[in-house]
């Protein structure tokens, strides 16, 4: 049955799904079949299709395919439009505005065609005038669910149910994991201790802690490396799985190995046997972020790594799942919210702390880069009660360490203090000592002997200085045409799983220490010059580094004296 108009040459269609639980498109690809069945019935020719899968058209957020279709349409290269109903196209008034503004641009009818509302002449007044009614009226349906929604989270939130995953520090089973735990108690007394977030920050990347979600890929971080294109096989292979074109099972597996994939996954059976692989070999549409995230992920191709920054500090420290309990911000989604009802899951900071926290994060002054005042605050530990000691001026002028008595904490003493001063001098002396043993043995650690680990980072180093030798050699090579393509894909196979084995044994040996140590003297006369001038944070970066704890035993009886025999032997990191 033709068109009363006329047929279009270049009809297409629009699909679109908001939540896509299970990551396959599957509801997309039934919107699909479906308006192509309709085609065929008006006797419309082959359509192309645009998707946007997982994305809510109310959401604000950017439909990449949506956008293609408008400026096809202006272009010309789009003449009829067929979508299962008008709130896949739109949720939006202003929505419907960019369409009608697209179809107006063009001479010749624009046909649109809805299988839930039949069609629509968006070229008369009439027709208009229709789109414009059913718009307002999913407009409308789109804040009765959103109030519904609200209303369910809200009911939720009281009954302590979590919302989702608890994030850094639990698994998806709600299980405590212990060394982001630790990381996290860690940075809670830090905070506390009145250190700047942006300090704090600083030293976990010297110190190389992961970030949460570090090296693993979701929706953000597929966007993010498009954005920064400092990968350029990543790049091709986003590109390829987002597009509309059909790429093969081999071509998208040689795709997959060169951007560092696992080259015993990435074979043309591998992908033939993925459950989104039929989108992607028959062109139908691309493949939303998040699951563009999980293709990277079982490919064995890691994510860029992420570094800590005061934001993400600062987001990660005042959660109220930390403390147990279920946080619930109305109007709003995300966030930190009120602390409503305890939950079921096991809690690794208490509620008191969370309060305190938030208190001070929330003050400007916590997210300021400024100058700590105290080298050793929070790294000096109470021998009464385990608490870290704090910094606080004296009326002379000097300063103290004290453990502080704090309503709300009821395991702080407020037994114990030790003169400042004296004590940085004491401390800094076995810092210095512990610095230049280092950079002796970071400069030695290749003619070492008898040190397995030794000898296994100098291969490694080695490894490494050789594998780019290699690449330039070869890659010279093939762009002289003196190497087959296969060959060339072979070797960079072969090389990216040498490359990623010595990168591992370089990871092992901790790398951060170099790091923060990259721009201090190697003699010791000249650290302890340095050390003399170098900024308190500088200073407190190396001692965060270098040491986890150092106790302090309590005072004797009738002795108001200093004695450094209180200051226990630091608690070296391994």
């Amino acid at each position: 049955m033709a068109h009363p108009r006329g047929v279009p040459q270049a009809p297409a269609i629009y699909a679109r799904i908001s939540l896509d639980r299970t990551g396959q498109a599957l509801g997309v690809q039934r919107q699909v079949e479906e308006c192509r069945e309709r085609c065929r019935s008006l006797g419309w020719p082959e359509p192309k299709v645009y998707s946007d899968n997982d994305i809510s058209a109310r959401s604000g957020k950017r439909r990449p395919s949506f956008e293609q279709l408008l400026l096809d349409v202006e272009s010309g290269y789009v003449d009829g439009i067929v979508a299962w109903h008008l709130d896949r196209v739109l949720r939006r008034v202003v929505d419907l505005e960019r369409v009608l503004d697209a179809i107006e641009s063009q001479k010749a009818a624009v046909p649109v065609v809805f299988l839930q509302a039949g069609e629509i002449d968006l070229m008369t007044p009439s027709g208009r005038l229709l789109a414009r009614i059913l718009a307002a009226v999913a407009a409308n349906e789109g804040d009765v669910k959103s109030a519904r929604l609200s209303a369910q989270r809200a009911q939720a939130a009281q009954s302590g149910q979590a919302h989702g995953p608890l994030g850094y520090g639990y698994d998806d089973h709600q299980r405590i994991i212990p060394e982001e735990a630790e990381v996290i108690r860690e940075v809670a007394q830090r905070v506390l201790d009145r250190e700047t977030l942006y300090s704090i920050a600083s030293d976990l990347n010297a110190r190389g802690v992961a970030t949460p979600g570090s090296g693993r890929w979701d929706a953000r971080r597929v966007d993010r490396a498009v954005e920064r294109n400092q990968r350029p096989e990543v790049v091709a292979v986003i590109a390829a799985v987002r597009g509309n074109a059909a790429v093969a099972a081999g071509a998208l597996a040689r795709m997959l190995r060169r951007a560092g994939g696992t080259p015993a996954l990435c074979t043309a059976a591998w992908v033939r046997d993925q459950p989104w692989v039929d989108h992607v070999s028959s062109g139908d549409h691309g493949l939303d972020d998040s699951t563009v995230a999980r293709l990277l992920a079982s490919a064995g191709i890691p994510a860029d790594r992420s570094y800590w920054r005061a934001a993400n500090v600062r987001a990660m420290v005042r959660r109220g799942s930390l403390c147990g309990w279920r946080e619930f911000s109305p109007g709003q989604r995300g966030g930190y919210g009120e602390l409503v009802s305890q939950g079921d899951w096991t809690p690794i900071l208490s509620k008191a702390v969370i309060e305190d926290i938030r208190r001070i994060t929330d003050r400007p002054s916590a997210r300021r880069g400024r100058e700590p005042k105290y080298l050793l605050a929070g790294i000096l530990k109470c021998g009464k009660c385990g608490s870290s000691l704090a910094g606080s001026p004296t009326g002379n002028g000097g300063f103290r360490y004290a453990c502080s008595k704090q309503p709300g904490r009821s395991h702080t003493c407020g037994g114990l203090t030790i003169t400042g001063p004296q004590t940085d001098v004491v401390i800094s002396m076995a810092i210095i000592d512990a610095v230049a043993e280092a950079k002796v043995r970071s400069g030695a650690i290749k003619r070492r002997s008898g040190n397995g680990s030794a000898a296994a980072v100098a291969a490694a180093e080695t490894e490494i200085v050789e594998l780019a030798r290699l690449r330039k050699h070869y890659g010279l090579e093939f762009a002289a045409n003196r190497l087959h393509e296969d060959e060339w894909d072979a070797l960079r196979e072969g090389w990216a799983i040498r490359q990623r084995e010595a990168e591992r044994v370089l990871g092992q040996w901790t790398p951060n220490l170099h790091a923060v140590l990259s721009d201090v003297p190697k003699k010791r006369a000249d650290i302890e010059s340095w050390w003399n001038t170098a900024p308190m944070r500088r200073r407190r970066d190396i001692v965060r580094a270098l040491v986890e704890s150092i106790e302090i035993a309590p005072r004797g009886k009738s002795n108001n004296r200093f004695d450094d025999s209180r200051i226990g032997e630091p608690i070296w990191r391994a």
